[in-house]
């Protein structure tokens, strides 16, 4: 035995030879054709171990025989391509099955690279820990843990803290996930604003930048102007953005995200089958993934807004309209079509709002920003035009204006009892709430009504107490969210049938 950064470690034989690394973590970069928009990154060149003969742990022989140095995120040597992923750097996308994975047997490669984000999952959580409590909380051998963080330290992705003194031994050395080693942009589609962010793997906002939309805006300007803001952020964002991973696009539903459709959302006009994976795939020649904004919303909270998130929550999202996302024994739940989480159905059977024929009707409180004004008008407030009203009414709120405050209480408890039917649906016991209508002015009276709703009326009230809790995110909940949403495709562990066990002989 032989102790490595404080732990111990048998003496490695040749049968017991370090599997390659298998991270998923090239990054494509924006093309050459870019640059006529105002940008072309340097693209980065995975790098690795040396190859014999060559000096140096940022070198490695290429495939041309000549020396390729590694790029400034450090990237590992292997890549598995993401789903949908380019090969080859600026090669075209690949066809995506439409049917359901087999489940089937892991070999030693496949099981080797799900450990890897298993410790990648287990660092973000902890933001630095050390190798020893790694393996407490994943299960993995320690062994296993040495292997995979030194083959993560020489790929670049992490890097190590000073060294901690853990009483007798070796002190401890503490690693955390190196915030320039990968990137994304997030890109939100809203009927009102498109919001583009840059965000680093550690989670720090890079860039963020908003352009309000017109009345019914054209979705080719709009693919236009999502483009230029995408390449703007990048830009701002460099150097991080060497190592960008990806591109997310958060848009309110219904859509289809495997092929990337936006089918015909209540608040656009005349956008019907828009391709926005396709176009912006083709108009920035990197991975783009397309997430409905509640959850994406949902998927930034538990990557990005804390650590301490509990492994089953809902995201209750407020913005130009209302939809939620949910994570569900730890892990993101889409739906089978990836529509999960609309809650107006919910809000208009609470609320016996029905169509002629019998089903739920549109809730006008399901759009609580042009709800709130609207409701503020009709109380007699001069609401000044435009798109600052419903901050004005909101500001006013705050003041105490009466008919303010309760025009927004009026609003949250609509959107409240669709929250309950969603507890009473799946029986969770924390809700977070966020988006761009929770202003802090009135963040405390959306908070109050719906908490009064979630635990005033499920049926398994008794044995509960719902905690509503602030997102971390709020404002820009579905842009990061977005972004978040290309790290969670790269680094979240999962296996076909969706456990998260470790496999502590595996590499």
């Amino acid at each position: 035995m032989r102790e490595v950064d404080g732990e111990r470690e048998p003496v490695r034989t040749a049968a017991d030879s370090e599997s390659p690394s298998t991270s998923p973590w090239g990054a494509p970069s924006f093309p050459p054709h870019a640059r006529d928009a105002g940008w072309r990154p340097t693209r980065g060149v995975p790098g690795g171990t040396p190859a014999p003969g060559m000096g140096g742990p940022g070198v490695r022989q290429s495939p041309g025989g000549g020396p390729e140095r590694r790029s400034r995120a450090g990237r590992p040597l292997q890549a598995e391509p993401m789903p949908g992923r380019r090969e080859g750097g600026g090669g075209r996308l690949r066809s995506q099955a439409g049917t359901r994975p087999a489940l089937r047997a892991f070999n030693q490669l496949a099981l080797g690279s799900y450990n890897e984000k298993l410790v990648i999952e287990s660092i973000r959580q902890a933001v630095s820990t050390s190798r020893v409590e790694i393996a407490e909380r994943t299960g993995l051998t320690p062994q296993a843990v040495s292997r995979i963080t030194r083959n993560l330290l020489t790929s670049g992705l992490l890097t190590e803290d000073a060294r901690q003194s853990a009483g007798a031994g070796k002190p401890r050395v503490p690693l955390r996930l190196r915030p320039d080693a990968g990137s994304a942009i997030g890109v939100h589609l809203d009927p009102k604003m498109i919001t583009v962010v840059a965000v680093d793997l550690c989670g720090d906002l890079l860039d963020q930048r908003h352009l309000p939309l017109p009345e019914q805006a054209d979705p080719q300007w709009c693919l236009a102007q999502m483009t230029r803001l995408a390449l703007e952020s990048a830009e701002a964002a460099h150097p991080a953005s060497e190592a960008l991973l990806g591109v997310g696009v958060a848009v309110p539903g219904p859509l289809d995200p495997r092929a990337g459709l936006l089918l015909d959302p209540p608040l656009f006009r005349d956008w019907k089958h828009v391709a926005l994976k396709a176009e912006l795939a083709t108009r920035l020649d990197v991975t783009v993934i397309v997430e409905k904004d509640s959850t994406a919303a949902a998927i930034g909270e538990r990557w990005l807004g804390a650590a301490d998130r509990a492994d089953d929550f809902v995201y209750l999202y407020l913005g130009a309209g209302v939809g939620s996302g949910a994570f569900l024994n730890g892990d993101v739940y889409r739906g089978r079509t990836g529509n999960a989480g609309e809650v107006g159905q919910l809000c208009a059977i609470a609320t016996g709002r029905l169509t002629p024929e019998g089903g739920p009707d549109l809730v006008p409180e399901c759009a609580p920003t042009s709800a709130v004004v609207d409701r503020a008008g009709a109380a007699g407030m001069v609401v000044p035009p435009g798109d600052a009203a419903y901050e004005w009414v909101c500001a006013a709120a705050a003041r105490g204006d009466r008919r303010a405050v309760t025009v927004i209480e009026e609003v949250a408890r609509v959107i409240g009892l669709g929250a309950a039917g969603l507890i009473d649906l799946l029986d969770v016991e924390l809700l977070i709430i966020g988006g761009p209508a929770v202003l802090p002015a009135v963040a405390d009276i959306y908070h109050g009504q719906i908490a009064a709703a979630v635990n005033g009326f499920p049926m398994a009230r008794h044995l509960r107490e719902v905690e509503v809790a602030q997102s971390h995110l709020n404002r820009a909940a579905a842009a990061v969210g977005a972004a978040s949403s290309v790290f969670h495709e790269v680094f979240t562990p999962s296996l076909g049938s969706r456990t998260r066990t470790a496999h502590p002989d595996a590499v």
